[in-house]
């Protein structure tokens, strides 16, 4: 390039001016790029949020830390229940469980267990029946007052086994054969018995005495020397048992307390007797001159605590068989009429009014089965038959 046009140019540039800038068009622009990225990242996290959601996971402040609310178990409420052939009366509800015949019966929050003629355990719940066990010589089955636990008893040869069963689960919790091993010449006064479950605590009569079965540990102590029918019943830790512990078969009282003994605890009079699940009442009664088990017979109800004999009012109703505890301080019962072959009424009874009030009206009659094993046409759910063993 020769000198004169290199001038020539350097003065052109000198005096150009700048283009003008579009300062307002600039701002729009950079405002519609700064929309566009908000929107996509709206839209970003309201796909995130979708998905997430649709996936069962929240994000952000949509995230709750409390525990999902628990489903009630079906059968946690406790209603004035009874059962006749192959049907359990649950309040004004009824379950069938046929073809089978319930003979003994006992609730749970997950169901109903039952024994049928043969003795075979089964479970009637939310999903139908199923049996869970063999008998093996069953006649009793125990049960909390709330929980879905159920306890019995199995024999064999040489040895009877204290079973724990969680129906929720649908498993065994617990089988031993603790206090019940049989030797060549024993001859048992009475077989052994699952007395109680109490929370995490079960209650095993044997034929060496009673045990308490720690649930979660897996451990077992023996806490009386008794037949196994010594202790009745256990509540929130108190003990229900029959005085004196050395001769439970010939006793003439009952005694409350947190252990079984012969001079500690408050003594009632009775042969039979039912705590309620706080320990706060007792149902108690003699024998039945009929000579059945669980008996009919005039009970009474007492405050635990104090010893005092509560009025309870049922005029109508000569002789009570217990049913169960609906809640701390309300129980069910079977209220016998006078008269041969007599209807029979399922009452609810208030230890707070002192009253009881028919739930179902002559549901059945007191007769016996004329043949072996003579029991009622009706059971309740105390888990085991109501029998007449002597005519």
């Amino acid at each position: 390039m020769n000198e004169l046009l290199r001038d020539t140019l350097a003065e052109h540039a000198d005096s150009a001016e700048p283009p003008a800038l579009d300062l307002d068009g600039i701002v729009a622009a950079g405002d519609r790029r700064i929309s566009r990225r908000r929107a996509i990242a709206v839209l970003g996290g309201a796909v995130v949020t979708l998905a997430a959601i649709a996936g069962g996971v929240t994000v952000a402040r949509s995230i709750d830390r409390r525990p999902a609310p628990a489903t009630p178990a079906p059968f946690a409420e406790r209603r004035a229940t009874y059962a006749i052939g192959s049907q359990i009366h649950y309040g004004k509800d009824v379950i069938s469980v046929a073809p089978y015949r319930v003979s003994a019966f006992v609730q749970t929050d997950a169901g109903f267990v039952f024994l049928d003629d043969e003795n075979d355990i089964y479970v009637a719940g939310t999903a139908g029946v199923r049996r869970i066990a063999p008998g093996r010589g069953t006649r009793r089955l125990t049960a909390d007052s709330h929980g879905s636990l159920v306890g019995w008893v199995e024999d064999y040869t040489d040895r009877s086994e204290s079973v724990v069963y969680d129906v929720a689960a649908d498993r065994e919790l617990v089988r031993t054969s603790i206090g019940n091993k049989r030797g060549p010449l024993l001859d048992a006064v009475m077989g052994p018995q699952l007395v109680a479950i109490d929370g995490d605590t079960a209650y095993f009569g044997t034929l060496t005495g009673i045990y308490r079965w720690d649930l979660k540990a897996g451990t077992a102590k023996l806490v009386a020397d008794t037949l196994p029918n010594g202790v009745r019943g256990v509540s929130s830790g108190q003990y229900l048992y029959q005085r004196p512990l050395s001769h439970a078969t010939s006793g003439t009282s009952l005694a409350v307390g947190p252990a079984p003994s012969d001079s500690g605890g408050r003594t009632f009079p009775g042969r039979q007797g039912y705590l309620s699940p706080t320990a706060d009442y007792l149902v108690a009664g003699p024998a039945d001159n009929q000579r059945a088990q669980p008996a009919a017979a005039v009970l009474a109800l007492y405050k635990v605590k104090t010893g005092a004999k509560l009025q309870l009012r049922h005029p109508d109703h000569s002789r009570l068989i217990f049913g169960q505890w609906l809640d701390d301080s309300t129980f069910s019962a079977v209220g016998i009429r006078a008269g041969r072959n007599a209807p029979v009424d399922l009452l609810t009874c208030s230890a707070i009014n002192l009253t009881c009030q028919v739930s179902a009206a002559a549901f059945s009659t007191f007769t016996f089965d004329p043949t072996p094993p003579r029991d009622l046409p009706f059971a309740v759910p105390l888990g085991a038959p109501i029998t007449q063993y002597f005519g």
